[in-house]
């Protein structure tokens, strides 16, 4: 080759992307549908060299209109509610009007459950991924996501496991669902949950239309098989206690259970680190860690939380923080029917280097760049 051509050719590999980032808060509107192809949602990603996103690039606020902020400080609270209100509600309407109280209630829930399910407003479940309220969640938080090359299309085409840290309250970043359908491959995904949640009234609607399964190995290797993603908060509820201003926490070393699916079923594993999780309410812990423990033994919530404003109303909605969704180097695993321990070790090993890298890569970018994380 001529020098010149050669210079070209190694200036453009010097500026070819390392990473992409799309900010759902500012995608046009008019993209936001299940037909819009993804080529169109291409043209609105940034991108960025080995070195990554500048400083502080990362952590802007999208603009939201006065009608979709007003449904998400309404809608945020009545959703809390309405997750805990199956579980506190009876007792406190058993109290206060005795069992036809607390009958009426529960025949009124079962009665919206029946209504949606007969009717199903949302219908398909890629139709459903875009459903209007989450979409001004995304507004509201500013969502952003950061990927490496690796994941970009037509890279990594096969079906996946997409594992999320932290928890937090509600892992807010996760709600940008035609993301995980979409810009990775065009694959349907499917979220998990856990089996108690799936079985709330009017709630689980909404979420198995959205595509939510049960978060165990049976089903997550069936949906493998049928060829789709699933997506994983991996912490689950332990990854809402944090308590560290300066070090954010990742529960994940004893999470060895999604890598034996993995290797199983020959799914890569791909993590992501959910950046403003644990900053969206206040979380109400006390001294001894006694509501901790009942949540984590119970595998349900029961701990108190306020927001906004100045973080003192019981189930307010949330600050209005950037969420940036941080995703790391795909774990490629080999398909083992029978992987041994040391094997699952292994990989277990290279999951949690990725979202330590991932961490280290955009904490910077995304306004953090004195933070830590630990994986515990």
């Amino acid at each position: 080759l001529p020098i010149s051509a050669l210079f070209c050719r190694l200036l453009n590999m010097a500026d070819s992307p390392e990473y992409y980032c799309l900010d759902f808060g500012r995608l046009p509107d008019e993209l936001y549908k299940p037909e819009a192809p993804l080529a169109e949602w291409q043209k609105h990603l940034k991108t960025a060299g080995k070195d990554g996103f500048a400083p502080g690039s990362l952590r802007d606020i999208a603009p939201i209109s006065p009608l979709e902020f007003l449904e998400r400080i309404i809608v945020y609270p009545i959703y809390m509610i309405m997750n805990a209100a199956p579980f506190l509600m009876p007792p406190v309407l058993w109290a206060m009007f005795g069992v036809r109280g607390c009958l009426y209630f529960v025949l009124g829930l079962f009665g919206v459950h029946g209504l949606c399910t007969a009717l199903n407003p949302l219908g398909t479940t890629r139709a459903a991924q875009y459903i209007f309220t989450e979409r001004h969640i995304q507004k509201y938080n500013s969502i952003k996501w950061v990927w490496p090359k690796s994941l970009q299309p037509p890279n990594l085409p096969q079906p996946k496991i997409f594992c999320t840290i932290p928890h937090g309250l509600a892992p807010v970043g996760i709600v940008a669902y035609p993301g995980w359908s979409k810009l990775f491959g065009d694959r349907l995904n499917r979220p998990t949950a856990a089996a108690a949640v799936l079985k709330i009234p009017v709630i689980s609607y909404f979420l198995k239309k959205i595509g939510y399964i049960d978060a165990a190995s049976s089903a997550i290797k069936k949906t493998l098989v049928k060829g789709e993603n699933v997506g994983i908060v991996l912490d689950g509820i332990a990854g809402m206690f944090q308590n560290d201003a300066k070090c954010e926490l990742g529960w994940v070393k004893q999470r060895k259970g999604v890598v034996k699916i993995a290797l199983t079923t020959g799914a890569p594993l791909v993590p992501a680190f959910g950046f403003g999780h644990s900053q969206l309410w206040r979380i109400l812990v006390d001294p001894f860690g006694i509501l901790e423990k009942i949540s984590l033994a119970l595998n349900v919530s029961v701990t108190p939380f306020c927001g906004r404003p100045f973080g003192i109303l019981p189930f307010g909605p949330p600050f209005r923080v950037p969420v940036l969704v941080a995703f790391g180097e795909p774990v490629v695993v080999p398909k083992i029917e029978e992987p041994t321990q040391e094997l699952i070790d292994e990989y277990h090993a290279k999951l949690m280097d990725s979202f330590a890298q991932a961490f280290e890569q955009h904490k910077a970018a995304y306004g953090w760049p004195e933070k830590t994380l630990k994986l515990v």
